[in-house]
């Protein structure tokens, strides 16, 4: 059998009805340069991108840009002769000479600024309040670190990129349960993501901290969930560890992005929080029921904008940040909103979003309630007896990150918390 000759240098090419051929080369390192008009989302202004691509011939291909943004690109492969190789053992008389495509990845450009200073700006208020702070970190300098505190623990936290898209790496923790008597709570499960913060676009952080029974902890305070929103949409969750028993009995560690969380110990433990598969969590949210956990819902709800009829994934556009009841937080930025703010009184239905979906406890030691479940993508049941201990709530993702890692039972602190920084 004859052998085929050696393959030829990839080809470029463009689409005249669309760009605009500037310039190319057939050097050592060919290149082509083509130049495309596109309308604005926000109609009849024009942007012009130019884009250049060289390295066709050596093992890198680099690619550049005159606009900072996100992109797709793909390259196609193909050959004057050979044909395509045979999908079973059997050659068959003629074979298809067909291109070949790789997978389609972002192209993603960044400004020069950008390689040296990173800001993103955070926004502190509660679904339930018009109060206000915010700050600026560039994360080239230095980390943001984000938790609940004692003083606030429910408070709401958004964060934006006021410059430009910026790509991060968070570290997602939920918080631990309360441990008595001795006993030990179950840890918060963690989960260490990458995502990029596209330009004045909403996302927000729900913490909790385990003291805060009836507020974001569950009655035998089971620890506090960990919740990122992109916009309404729940991207990620961590679960809190379950809160020991009185007379024996650890909690159970909460899960991370797409775990279960972990049964208790004793006898009467209670069950972590049910493993959900990756963009499979019900879209309802539901409330914990006696000593059984609930579930977060996985897009926001609300109470004013379901009242205006704004469906719970819907983008609300640009505004500012409004309270449960429709106040607006003018001092908030505008930017592109999505995330709807839920109540804080229990008697309605949704309040805390279902983020406070623990097990409520049954069993006390002179008043002090024990045993109570983790909240988390699903919430673990509190222990049935005060020698037992509660389940840790479950993690979850949406599928649109990039998990680097998740692991049950790594945060040790009463807090539920958040780390970004750059990658």
């Amino acid at each position: 059998m004859a052998r085929s000759g050696g393959g030829q240098g990839g080809r470029s090419g463009y689409d005249d009805s669309v760009l605009t051929y500037e310039s190319a080369a057939t050097s050592l390192v060919p290149y082509v340069k083509v130049e495309y008009t596109s309308a604005t989302q926000s109609g009849g202004t024009s942007v012009t991108t130019t884009i250049q691509a060289t390295g066709s011939t050596t093992p890198s291909l680099i690619l550049s840009s005159t606009r900072v943004g996100i992109q797709t690109v793909r390259c196609k492969l193909t050959h004057p002769v050979a044909v395509n190789k045979a999908t079973s053992g059997s050659l068959p008389v003629t074979r298809a000479n067909s291109p070949i495509y790789t997978n389609t990845v972002n192209f993603e450009t960044i400004s020069r600024v950008n390689e040296q200073r990173s800001n993103v700006t955070y926004e502190i208020t509660k679904d339930w309040n018009t109060n206000f702070g915010s700050g600026t970190v560039n994360l080239h300098q230095q980390s943001l670190n984000l938790a609940a505190t004692s003083a606030n623990p429910n408070r709401t936290v958004t964060l934006y990129a006021p410059e430009e898209n910026i790509q991060v790496e968070i570290q997602l923790s939920g918080g631990a349960g309360d441990g008595f008597n001795g006993g030990g709570g179950g840890r918060g499960g963690g989960a260490r993501f990458l995502y990029t913060l596209i330009k004045d676009e909403e996302y927000t952080f729900k913490f909790g901290y385990n003291t805060d029974e009836n507020g974001t902890a569950s009655l035998g305070r089971g620890g506090a969930g960990a919740y990122f929103y992109e916009k309404g949409v729940l991207l990620v969750a961590c679960g809190g560890g379950g809160a020991s028993g009185w007379g024996g009995g650890t909690g159970g560690n909460g899960g991370g992005a797409g775990q279960a969380g972990e049964a208790g110990n004793g006898s009467g433990a209670g069950s972590g929080g049910l493993a959900v598969s990756t963009g499979q969590l019900p879209a309802s949210g539901v409330q914990s029921s006696g000593t059984i956990g609930g579930k977060v819902e996985s897009c926001t709800s609300g109470v004013y904008w379901a009242q205006q009829g704004i469906s719970p994934c819907s983008t609300l556009g640009t505004s500012y940040f409004r309270d449960y009841q429709g106040n607006a937080v003018t001092a908030s930025a505008l930017m592109l909103r999505g995330y709807k703010a839920a109540s804080n009184q229990t008697s309605d239905a949704g309040w805390n979003g279902f983020r406070t979906n623990g097990g409520f406890s049954q069993s006390h030691v002179g008043g002090t309630f024990v045993g109570g479940g983790g909240s988390g993508a699903y919430g673990g049941n509190a222990a049935s007896n005060t020698s037992s201990g509660g389940g840790g709530g479950s993690g979850y993702t949406n599928g649109a990150v990039t998990i680097l890692s998740a692991q049950p039972g790594v945060n040790v602190t009463n807090f539920s918390s958040a780390e970004i920084r750059i990658p």
